[in-house]
């Protein structure tokens, strides 16, 4: 009787291990050029796809961003512009990363700044994107959708709305002006739609720059424009008093020297700062 009770717990044991074998038997095998992928690679991503039988793999990316506190302050640090996208191309820039490059006409330039971020070759498109000509303005954005070895991966940054071909856009940005390149490096803070009526519409839905150009210009791109042609609108005798109030409003700390507005990030975002 115990020999029999053995017999019977064996043979469906039997049955596992040649479901299993058969299972990773028929697994595809990685190709040639995946073996080897670093961890959490781009290609680690789509090895596992391809051995799970996956055509596609996403993943959410967070990127790193300035901010500003008024339209005194960004204007101070970065060159303004009206451009149009016309197109993008997604590639990977290194085994973990994949960028996009916006092709942008620029139809007005508002202010250039010197850059700060776009220094050197900081900011140099990949030997796969074309250099910009003429009146076009490079965009680069973390993420994208590419495709490898037949697998769909997108990375899709989040909180920023993709760019809408065709649309034109009141952008701020680091600006190179040797390569046409200008780092969006307020996020998408620091870019504005414009719409038909001549008003802007930010693509944050909290920032204190767009409460800012709400306030004092009505979100209108002439007045806008106006006040980057004067240098501003803040009095020659001292700070403006409803900047200044309205940094308080906000819960910042005000710099009556440099008449900007310090806002702790922690405060409306606490988790970056876990």
């Amino acid at each position: 009787m115990k020999s029999a009770k053995i017999i019977v717990i064996s043979i469906p044991l039997l049955a596992l291990i040649a479901v299993f074998a058969f299972a990773k038997s028929a697994s595809p095998p990685a190709p040639q050029e995946l073996q080897g992928a670093q961890p959490g690679s781009i290609d680690e991503l789509v090895m596992h796809a391809i051995a799970n039988g996956e055509s596609q793999v996403s993943s959410g990316i967070i990127g790193e961003t300035a901010e500003v506190a008024t339209f005194d302050e960004a204007k101070t640090y970065y060159s303004v512009f009206v451009a149009r996208a016309d197109s993008k191309q997604s590639l990977i820039t290194d085994p973990f990363v994949i960028s996009t490059w916006w092709r942008f006409t620029v139809t007005e330039t508002l202010s250039t700044i010197a850059p700060h971020i776009c220094v050197g070759s900081d900011c140099a498109p990949p030997a796969d994107v074309a250099a910009a000509s003429g009146s076009q303005l490079l965009v680069p954005l973390a993420g994208g959708t590419v495709v490898k070895n037949g697998v769909v991966v997108n990375f899709k940054l989040q909180d920023f709305p993709d760019f809408t071909i065709g649309q034109s856009y009141l952008l701020f940005v680091d600006y190179d002006s040797t390569r046409r390149v200008g780092a969006p490096a307020l996020g998408p803070l620091g870019v504005f739609s414009v719409n038909s009526d001549g008003t802007v519409t930010a693509l944050a839905g909290i920032s204190d720059l767009k409460d800012d150009i709400a306030l004092r210009f009505g979100n209108s791109l002439s007045q806008i424009r106006t006040a980057l042609g004067s240098g501003g609108s803040t009095p020659p005798s001292g700070c403006n008093p409803t900047t200044e109030q309205f940094c308080y409003s906000r819960g910042g700390d005000w710099d009556s020297s440099t008449c900007s507005c310090f806002i702790d990030p922690c405060i409306r975002k606490p988790w970056i700062c876990e």
